[in-house]
């Protein structure tokens, strides 16, 4: 089994749990201090940060919504100073306003750190050949990600997405062995390799592929392997969280791991905001603990999914979540 960081990754469950509750106070007292729409929010119910004395106490703290982020654009939540910000990604606005989220340098790290665990926790390593078929700009996935697989070592090419004459290209010339693509370019890119009478388990050395970015199905999943011959990982994430790296499959391919030093995770009944036990099935509910320029709290996903609770037999303290099945708003 191999680990990026395997102190933290293996952390006993009340260490875990310390090291939350210590960075959820120094968030909540950040955002108490720089934050307006916070600010705003902790008057109207009464809250201030000392009353955060354990992680239950996490739910007497306001959610956040897409809407609120869309209402605060393009910089009502930073909090840092405008200067101290080094990248901006934003969500796909598809209704008017997208949604705007600041990284400070240390964000920047941080994100990729998570990729790298997530990478590793796979079996990539240094000697790996990353043709990253993501799109680079305002979508994070395509950026964090590469910045991830750098700090591992891997080579990693730049590919962006599409013309599939030059991926394949780029793939026989360098002998990539990993990908990061989305899950319906990869069933594409399969008949495009047919169609030119190219057998990917012979005539590529491709062994593991990243997807997401798009819901995609188990049966999917077994497709894509099916055609390439590799193994094909899940990986969650979401702009408002950093982008992809914020729950991502070990080896075992069995749930996703959440990093729980990272993000404060909570499932909930979408209809009443009320907390749902363990191994039910709810909507995800994150709150960042790491994050400098754009704290977020109690930030409502809207994706559908449950906690599993069994420890994981790759040894990581950090719970996993099924596959998500769906939105709570139907947006699919």
């Amino acid at each position: 089994i191999m680990f990026w960081d395997q102190e933290s990754e293996t952390l006993t469950r009340p260490t875990l749990e310390q090291l939350q509750l210590k960075r959820l106070q120094d968030t909540v007292q950040r955002v108490a201090q720089r934050v307006p729409f916070y600010q705003q929010r902790f008057t109207e119910l009464g809250i201030t940060p000392s009353e955060i004395k354990s992680l239950a106490d996490v739910r007497g703290l306001p959610f956040t919504t897409g809407a609120d982020l869309r209402a605060i654009y393009p910089d009502g939540m930073l909090a840092v100073d405008r200067d101290e910000a080094v990248r901006l990604h934003t969500s796909s606005g598809t209704t008017g306003k997208p949604k705007a989220i600041f990284f400070s340098r240390n964000d920047v790290n941080n994100a990729a750190e998570l990729i790298a665990r997530s990478l590793v926790m796979t079996g990539i390593t240094r000697k790996d050949v990353f043709q990253n078929m993501m799109s680079y700009g305002l979508f994070t996935g395509g950026l964090v990600m590469h910045y991830g697989a750098e700090k591992v070592g891997c080579l990693v090419i730049p590919a962006g997405p599409g013309t599939s004459e030059r991926q394949l290209m780029l793939m026989q010339d360098f002998r990539t062995t990993a990908v990061h693509i989305l899950p319906s370019y990869a069933l594409y890119f399969a008949s495009f390799l047919e169609q030119r009478g190219i057998n990917p388990r012979k005539d590529l050395v491709l062994r593991k592929a990243f997807v997401g970015a798009e819901p995609h199905t188990e049966e999917t999943r077994r497709r894509i392997e099916q055609a390439f011959g590799c193994d094909v990982y899940n990986s969650y994430g979401l702009t408002e969280m950093n982008g992809p790296g914020v729950a991502f499959e070990c080896e075992h391919k069995a749930g996703l791991h959440l990093w729980e030093d990272n993000f404060i995770l909570e499932i909930i009944n979408p209809d009443t905001g009320e907390p749902l036990p363990e191994g039910q099935t709810g909507e995800l509910v994150l709150t960042t603990l790491k994050r400098e320029a754009m704290p977020i709290l109690r930030y409502r996903t809207r994706d559908i999914t449950s906690i599993i609770p069994e420890p994981c037999q790759c040894g990581r303290t950090h719970r996993r979540l099924n596959r998500i099945t769906g939105r709570s708003d139907d947006m699919l």
